[in-house]
């Protein structure tokens, strides 16, 4: 992968982000760091080939999605579960969608199969590959080969499953607290409400 990047460049880091994931921005992040590469163009190609293989699941799926469901198992498994996430969630799952391991193909199929607009699929979809991208790149260009070494020596996810732990965990509490503030809010509504009749 390393000789890949650094023969073909920023061409290269579109390239395999599109067809991979983290491992390629984390590499090109390494090279940065050495020299070879500039940081802000590792995140811009990484950005643009993350969001680029989306794009395509997007819209494939909105004159297609029966049929990409069909060919996958794998897919089809997790279409129920992205389903539900992005009807309670919408946007915010979107935005977060490159983080989402196991999700992160399923979630545009879902987001293109509910026709949602492509405009704002697209800019969300930007977005999220922009956060990916500099928090993967700016990750391995400050701590340099030592992020390569602990993601090949942990189990499975190494670093990766540590950063999506720590997400589902920050949005969780995040969202337990909306649901209680909102909950707390109609019985306040309520109350006020029976009061007045």
């Amino acid at each position: 992968m390393e000789y890949y990047i650094r023969t073909y460049g920023y061409l290269g880091i579109v390239i395999w982000t599109f067809l991979g994931g983290e491992e390629g921005v984390i590499v090109a992040g390494i090279l940065a760091r050495e020299g070879y590469l500039n940081i802000t163009g590792v995140i811009v190609a990484s950005a643009l080939g993350g969001a680029l293989g989306d794009q395509i699941y997007f819209y494939l799926a909105r004159g297609h999605g029966a049929r990409l469901l069909k060919k996958s198992d794998r897919m089809a498994k997790a279409y129920p579960r992205a389903e539900r996430l992005v009807q309670q969630y919408g946007a915010l799952v979107v935005l977060l969608s490159r983080f989402m391991i196991g999700l992160r193909i399923t979630i545009p199929v879902v987001c293109g199969t509910f026709r949602m607009r492509a405009v704002t699929y697209s800019s969300l979809n930007l977005l999220s590959a922009a956060l990916w991208a500099s928090l993967f790149g700016m990750m391995a260009f400050f701590f340099g080969r030592a992020v390569w070494d602990r993601v090949r020596s942990l189990p499975r996810f190494g670093v990766l499953g540590l950063v999506l732990i720590l997400t589902i965990s920050t949005l969780t509490l995040f969202f337990n607290r909306r649901r209680r503030r909102r909950s707390q809010g109609f019985l306040r509504t309520g109350i006020r409400g029976d009061g007045d009749e």
